[in-house]
């Protein structure tokens, strides 16, 4: 208890000065409840104990008068001026505000040193560009060039020369504008001009390396070699074909190679060749009237990366060039063995009182058809097995429904053996996977056959398609007889049986009246019929396929044949 009373006098002086402490503290709170802490600044602007106003106008009035100066950079051929009044030199307050807030939030900020920057936009590009102008210097690849007059005593190495490369240099506009945004806001800045160094694309040390790799074909150029054919590639050619600026060592350039070694592909490619082939009956053979024929292709990747071995390493400098080999689908050899034993469907069709080129068309697109393998499962284009129609593939004018008006184009009359095709194909009951109608009923096609039983082409577009999904090689037998198309599909009968029913004809609409047409290239008086009337219709018909008592095709087909007019061409000549 006596203790107690000792210590009394000691803890009363204590707890007065915490007192005081608190007093003064929470004095001090409320007298910079609306200043700035002690050591803010901004840049190096001092704003302790002002005001968010006083603070404001005191920074507007330095940064105004600053941005107002000319700011001399300095470099060896001798100055540049930033003249920051045309700057358009703004500073971003708003950071001002949120120092304020956060530091004001913090019980012990008023102890902590604030130092504030402030984001400023200005508009010197037009300044910059101008100096840039007059310092930057482009810098100067290293070349690699073939000396065409050496002395007699040069060195044969000493044909190859080379030309160092410079750095360049470029003003730093990055570190530059960092300086004007400085002197803004702390009265300083690097008079130093900031340049940087721009280093080449092709550096004389990538020259060096081509250098040295090309002075190894002076001696030994490299040779491209094929059969009794060869092509070489000496230190001046080579040079035509580098690419310095990848680095990385000694590189082709690809492009540029790949076009060189396309001249040689030219002189080595052969395309290959498919067999067309026919059967005989009487012996119930194949045989090749236009046997097959490899062809070969040039690899030009391949042939790339060996010249690129043969430049880089102590490698072999004779390629032997890395030709393919492309085998045709089938050898002529081989055709016995593919199942065409008989024939599987036939289809036929009349083209009487056809003008001369229109027959001329129907015998060419027929002869293009004309042994053609269709391998099992495969899908058989009209378009791709007969090619571009057209007078560059040696067809002939006759006359077509264009735009709805006959005309002479090329290629008329290929639909006679499209058509014709399409009757094979359904008799032999094999599923058909593109066709398409004419748009109107045309007389070639219903010459001994209802309508509907016709199939239109037009390249590359309209197409007709069907597949082959026996098991065994179909042959195509296109061609004619008289004034007759036939197509004759062979292969191996595997039970299959169609029908077709007659076609069903509805909402028969009768032809418009006639229409004469003049034609300058037939004689005056003349008049020819090139269209004949025809009724618009309706057609449908079921066919059914089946093989050992199981319907595996079962399907209608409809077209709708819009009314057309007999048209009369009436000569003006």
């Amino acid at each position: 208890m006596a203790k107690t009373k000792k210590s009394a006098p000691y803890l009363l002086p204590i707890i007065l000065s915490v007192l005081l402490f608190v007093l003064i503290f929470i004095t001090y709170q409320i007298f910079l409840a609306d200043k700035y802490y002690p050591l803010t600044l901004v840049g190096n602007i001092n704003i302790s104990f002002l005001t968010e106003g006083q603070a404001i106008n005191k920074i507007r009035s330095t940064f105004q008068n600053r941005a107002q100066q000319k700011l001399i950079f300095e470099f060896a051929q001798g100055s540049a001026t930033v003249d920051l009044a045309t700057s358009s030199a703004i500073l971003d307050y708003s950071t001002l505000e949120e120092n304020f807030k956060q530091t004001h939030a913090n019980l012990f900020a008023p102890f902590a040193n604030a130092r504030i920057f402030p984001q400023i936009t200005l508009n010197i590009d037009k300044q910059l560009n101008n100096i840039a102008s007059s310092v930057d210097k482009d810098p100067q690849d290293a070349k690699l060039f073939f000396d065409e007059t050496p002395t007699p005593e040069a060195s044969p190495s000493a044909r190859i020369q080379i030309k160092e490369a410079e750095n360049g240099i470029s003003l730093n506009k990055e570190k530059i504008t960092q300086e004007v945004k400085s002197f803004l806001l702390t009265g300083k800045y690097q008079s130093q001009l900031p340049l940087k160094t721009v280093p080449p694309k092709v550096t004389t040390t990538q020259v060096l390396a081509a250098k040295t790799a090309l002075e190894t074909t002076l001696q030994e150029p490299i040779k491209l070699i094929f059969d009794n054919q060869t092509w070489t590639l000496d230190a001046k050619q080579l040079l035509t074909l580098l690419d310095l600026t990848k680095g990385g060592g000694l590189l082709l350039d690809k492009d540029q190679t790949n076009s060189f070694l396309k001249d040689i592909a030219a002189k080595i490619d052969q395309n290959v060749q498919e067999g067309l082939f026919e059967f005989n009956p009487g012996t119930r053979r194949v045989t090749a009237f236009k046997p097959s024929q490899e062809g070969r292709k040039l690899n030009i990747d391949s042939t790339f990366n060996l010249i690129s071995e043969a430049l880089t390493t102590n490698t072999q400098k004779n390629i032997n060039l890395p030709v393919e080999i492309v085998r045709p689908k089938i050898a002529t050899s081989d055709v016995n063995s593919l199942g065409i034993k008989e024939l599987v469907g036939r289809g036929t069709s009349s083209f009487t009182g056809s003008i001369p080129n229109r027959m001329y068309n129907i015998r060419l697109a027929a002869s293009r058809l004309n042994g053609v393998l269709i391998s099992p499962g495969e899908t058989f284009s009209f378009n791709q097995t007969v090619g571009d129609i057209s007078a560059a593939t040696g067809y002939k004018q006759a006359y077509v429904i264009k735009e709805g008006r006959t005309v002479l184009d090329d290629g008329g009359g290929v639909c006679q053996v499209s058509t014709t095709i399409f009757r094979a194909v359904l008799n032999a009951g094999l599923p058909v996977l593109a066709r398409t109608a004419h748009a109107y009923r045309v007389d070639y096609y219903e010459r001994g056959f209802p309508p509907g039983l016709d199939a239109t082409v037009f390249y590359p577009s309209v197409d007709f398609k069907f597949k082959n999904d026996t098991q065994n090689y179909i042959l195509i037998q296109a061609y004619t007889s008289g004034d007759e198309a036939f197509v004759d599909l062979y292969g191996t009968a595997d039970g299959r049986t169609t029908q077709l029913t007659k076609p069903v004809i509805t909402n028969q609409i009768p032809p418009p009246a006639e229409l004469r047409q003049d034609d300058p290239a037939l004689p005056k008086g003349t008049v020819k019929q090139v269209d004949w009337a025809a009724w618009g219709a309706n057609v449908s018909f079921k066919r059914t396929v089946t093989r050992n008592g199981e319907t595996i095709i079962n399907e209608t087909w409809r077209s709708n044949y819009k009314p057309w007019q007999a048209v009369f061409l009436v000569g003006t000549q």
